[in-house]
């Protein structure tokens, strides 16, 4: 009854009406307040939220840069393979077709003896033994073992390594070796041969291991050494092997080779 007699005369008359701020005004704050953890909830969701497409995003050009460098980096060998061929064959050469994955290195060892990465890509992935592995810039190494869920790369700064390759600049073909502490030596170099220091080398294709016109290193040092018929030719890679954290994995078709074996 209280309640009606309140509400007919706050409609009838503004007796209430200096009653009803008083409230208002002192329950503002009080609401404000509650308020205040759901609006936290959602400002530090809506960043959240921000902050992950932002790191999405970040990984997908990341990616797509890695990729586009590494397609680059037979742009110089196609040119020069362009004006060869033109002048013997009067025609271009195609490349063979290659497909890459994406690993990530989740460990690298470089020891006197044993230079390797360890990748989060294993048989379960088809990664497969002396498949050729490259980061953005060049030729980073070699599978050598594989587990189903990764594998190992043997880099080519590793004493074990021996990699054919020529000179892009004039096409001298030669040898290239680790020799550890990322050191590389360019082996059977003629004395005669036109090479200088910061000359490219490049895979030559011979052996079938590593596939053809991918950057691996650059001439440092030319010595000549009396009384012998080589120079000593000292080179550093072009990948950046201690740094590298994505590389991609080369699968070299076999059909285009089939087919050139069968013509």
């Amino acid at each position: 009854m209280l309640s009606i007699a309140l509400m007919v005369a706050d409609h009838y008359s503004q007796a209430l009406t200096h009653f009803r701020s008083l409230l208002l005004t002192t329950i503002d704050p009080i609401e404000r307040t509650a308020a205040l953890p759901g609006e936290w909830y959602d400002w530090f969701q809506q960043d959240y939220q921000t902050l992950n497409q932002v790191k999405l995003e970040n990984q997908r050009l990341k990616t797509e840069v890695l990729l586009l460098k590494a397609q680059q980096q037979q742009l110089s060998k196609l040119k020069l393979d362009v004006e060869r061929l033109n002048r013997l064959l009067g025609k271009a050469s195609q490349m063979d077709d290659t497909q890459v994955q994406i690993a990530s290195v989740s460990f690298y060892s470089q020891t006197p003896y044993s230079h390797f990465y360890t990748l989060n890509k294993g048989q379960l992935d088809q990664v497969a033994l002396n498949q050729t592995v490259i980061d953005a810039k060049g030729v980073v190494g070699q599978i050598t073992s594989t587990t189903p869920v990764s594998s190992r790369v043997r880099l080519i700064t590793d004493p074990e390594i021996q990699v054919p390759v020529r000179v892009q600049r004039n096409g001298q073909r030669g040898m290239l070796s680790g020799m550890g502490h990322d050191r590389l030596t360019l082996l059977f170099i003629p004395d005669g041969a036109a090479i200088q220091k910061g000359d490219l080398l490049e895979t030559s294709g011979l052996g079938l291991v590593y596939p053809e016109g991918y950057p691996i290193a650059r001439v440092t040092q030319v010595n000549r050494m009396e009384g012998r018929p080589y120079l000593d030719v000292q080179a550093e890679p072009v990948a950046e092997l201690n740094r590298s954290q994505k590389v991609l994995i080369l699968t070299q078709s076999a059909q285009p080779r089939e087919a050139e074996h069968a013509n």
